[in-house]
């Protein structure tokens, strides 16, 4: 009897086809700005722009490709000069990459000024993006529907693992889409079945954050991604390396 009630109509799948693709786009783009401006993220850059700022007049900085930045330090005492492992690499999908690499070494001063100028693009992300979103969201659960609400519980809990796991997420997976699309097809129902599509597909997202968050944590991903970073295979590297 249920199944006679759901409308299978060719307009109605046309139109969840649709709106699961625009669901899918804007949440994952959007989650991605959000963690742009994450407080972890504003501090790595407050951290790499501290190091840079006490680093020695002296200091040269060399970009090596896939390395990043390698320290030339000038030793008074043996008349040499003196290269040092790089101490931070920006992670290449971060806003601020292409601040970064240069063809010739980088005196301190420019480097300083780099360090500031990404430190600044980074607090716009912070204040635009981060308590942007979560001022938005959150006003529209209190004036538009309280279906808000959820997605603002999901962002939460995706912005906490991301702050204790330093681990960028990978959304665009296919049992994503599945979720997704099934969830919106029942929300075009209407009626109940819009709050059942709603805390249904916002419990099984957030069980999948909690899980990606608890193997983050484990050993052995932790033991992959080490080895990912000394073997330069790895592109978000913060287990290593301050971030940028």
């Amino acid at each position: 009897m249920a199944a006679r009630l759901m409308d299978t109509s060719l307009d109605l799948v046309l139109s969840a086809v649709w709106l699961t693709a625009r669901v899918i786009f804007f949440g994952t783009f959007g989650l991605y700005l959000v963690t742009q401006g994450n407080p972890r993220e504003l501090q790595g850059t407050v951290r790499i722009f501290h190091y840079l700022n006490v680093a020695p007049p002296t200091t040269v900085f060399r970009w090596q490709k896939r390395e990043g930045y390698e320290v030339i330090v000038y030793n008074s005492a043996t008349d040499e000069e003196e290269v040092k492992p790089a101490l931070f690499q920006p992670v290449r999908w971060s806003p601020t990459y292409l601040l970064w690499p240069k063809k010739r070494p980088q005196p301190k001063n420019v480097m300083v000024r780099t360090a500031l100028l990404a430190l600044l693009v980074r607090l716009v992300f912070f204040v635009c993006f981060f308590l942007g979103s979560f001022l938005l969201v959150g006003w529209l659960a209190v004036t538009e529907s309280w279906h808000w609400g959820v997605a603002l519980g999901v962002m939460a809990v995706h912005q906490l693992a991301f702050a204790r796991t330093i681990t960028y997420f990978v959304w665009l997976r296919g049992w994503l889409f599945v979720v997704v699309g099934l969830g919106v097809w029942v929300y075009l129902q209407g009626g109940a079945f819009e709050t059942i599509a709603v805390c249904t597909v916002g419990a099984l997202v957030t069980i999948a954050i909690l899980g990606q968050w608890y193997m983050a944590t484990s050993r052995r991903f932790q033991h992959v991604r080490d080895l990912g970073v000394l073997s330069g295979d790895v592109g978000d590297t913060r287990a290593g390396f301050l971030n940028g």
